[in-house]
């Protein structure tokens, strides 16, 4: 793969890929509020309401973003999903450029935008970390590419921007940035950057930008890495990452020969071999450690932008017929990317249909975007059977992050009372002003909290509209009314603190 100077200039280049990346927001705006908010978001949106450097259960950045997005127009699941999208098509503007840095043309950097389109379209679908996680890789990659084009060490700093962005926004970017050290000291070409103080400054730079997240892990003894061993031990023991290789090509489908392309292409590269690195690294480490298959996903972007380069020069001496019909056979191939992605993901389906059904029986993600209202509403007809007297101290305990963002979201139209959680960073926030007493239990089992109060019964199950099936219906339904914890509440809940 051999390149120069790009021929078009780099404001024409980003004004033309953000018109098309611009689809994106078309397409969040039409389908952008779904079925409801999904149950990671109502985790997201209440830890946006407690602004701090660091949560429990991932970096700031996500529950950053959609503070600002609800600050500005409100909580719905349209106007906390903006952030996701904006932040997508960002990504796919950024694909377009590393294809520009390669080498590509103005077409081919269209293409490559194109060929992400489907996975910002997949991430854009939530407000979730990997989105924030894949614009940090692009922009490493990004500058990466700027870096090994150019030959400027300036660009250690723009990689150390992407580093810093990454740390904020979820741990996995770890995986890219040992890859890229280790490609630094194995590539006799590359050694000569731990020489260059730009090297070094853009160290300093991703740490400073880090640095107030890595305070918050320090204050908090690391417990984020404790979350994420003990969530990584449960995906193993489940198996959640048997199928890792098999997931490459079900993220993939028929732009896999697009990436394995582009990979080649950066192997095979003298100057831009050490962004292979970016790639094999990561899929290396993951697949070791046994880690589910998504993760990789922010890795294929650069090898898309790789691979429509390498077609591009095999069409140079081509016809601009021949040209024009290969280019329209890749969009062809990749049409099939977006429809299973629109058909599997997205929130488009009338309630009831066959499509929508099938979405609620194949796809947990979906399934987990429904019923949150009439879950909270079946708790408080629970608190209106007791009498007065109960209702004056009552706790509502919800035993996962989904059900205690919800009661926080819509237990106030009700005048329910705070939820209380062991779970993640509504653990931190204790227990409430007075030892709660009776407890409405919900996500646990009868057995279970016999053990931790001296009487509890079962006042009710959960049941979702339309007949969803989902963790609150088939693994916990059950909601409990329990009376006088054996144990003093500030002993029993300064042992009570839970990951999920």
């Amino acid at each position: 793969m051999k390149t120069s100077a790009p021929v078009s200039s780099l404001r024409s280049d980003v004004a033309v890929l953000s018109a098309l990346a611009a689809l994106l927001l078309v397409a969040h705006f039409a389908m952008g509020n779904g079925y409801g908010f999904h149950r990671d978001e109502l985790q997201f949106l209440d830890d946006a309401r407690h602004l701090q450097w660091g949560y429990i259960a991932f970096p700031p950045m996500t529950s950053f973003c959609g503070r600002i997005a609800i600050a500005l127009f409100g909580i719905s699941p349209q106007a906390l999903r903006l952030p996701a999208a904006v932040v997508n098509a960002l990504s796919m503007v950024i694909t377009g450029l590393i294809a520009r840095e390669l080498g590509g043309s103005r077409a081919a950097q269209l293409l490559a935008l194109a060929a992400a389109f489907p996975t910002s379209l997949l991430f854009s679908s939530l407000l979730q970390y990997n989105t924030f996680d894949m614009l940090a890789w692009l922009v490493v990659c990004l500058f990466t590419a700027r870096l090994l084009r150019t030959e400027d060490p300036r660009n250690w700093i723009g990689v150390g921007v992407g580093i810093g962005i990454g740390v904020l926004s979820k741990y996995t970017i770890a995986f890219p940035v040992v890859s890229l050290l280790a490609a630094v000291l194995l590539l006799p070409s590359q050694r000569l950057a731990l020489r260059s103080r730009w090297f070094w400054l853009g160290g300093l730079v991703a740490t400073a930008i880090a640095a107030p997240n890595l305070l918050w892990l320090a204050q908090h003894h690391w417990i984020t890495l404790q979350m994420e061993h003990s969530i990584h031990l449960r995906d193993v023991r489940l198996g959640r990452g048997n199928g890792f290789f098999s997931d490459q090509l079900k993220f993939t489908l028929l732009a896999c020969p697009l990436a394995l392309a582009g990979l080649v292409s950066l192997l095979r590269s003298a100057r831009f071999r050490l962004l292979s690195a970016l790639y094999l690294g990561p899929l290396l480490l993951l697949a070791l450690m046994r880690a589910r298959g998504y993760y990789l996903i922010p890795a294929y972007p650069l090898l898309y932008a790789a691979g429509v380069v390498v077609l591009e020069r095999a069409l140079a001496e081509r016809s601009h017929w021949k040209r024009l019909l290969v280019r329209s056979a890749l969009l062809g191939a990749l049409a099939p990317n977006v429809a299973a992605v629109v058909w599997t993901y997205l929130p488009i389906w009338p309630v009831g249909s066959a499509a929508w059904n099938w979405q609620m029986k194949n796809n947990s993600d979906m399934a987990n975007e429904i019923g949150w209202p009439e879950f909270v509403a079946q708790v408080a007809a629970i608190r209106d059977t007791l009498p007065l007297a109960d209702r004056e101290h009552l706790g509502v305990l919800a035993n996962n992050f989904g059900e205690a963002g919800a009661l926080a979201l819509y237990g106030p139209q009700y005048h329910l009372p705070t939820p209380i959680s062991s779970t993640n960073d509504f653990h931190p926030r204790g227990y409430g002003a007075y030892p709660p007493d009776p407890v409405i239990v919900l996500g646990s089992h009868l057995d279970d909290q016999l053990r931790n109060f001296e009487s509890c019964s079962v006042v009710g199950h959960t049941v979702l509209p339309y007949g969803v099936h989902n963790e609150e219906t088939d693994d916990e339904p059950e909601m409990l009314l329990c009376r006088h914890l054996r144990r003093p509440w500030p002993e029993a809940w300064s042992r009570s603190q839970e990951f999920g």
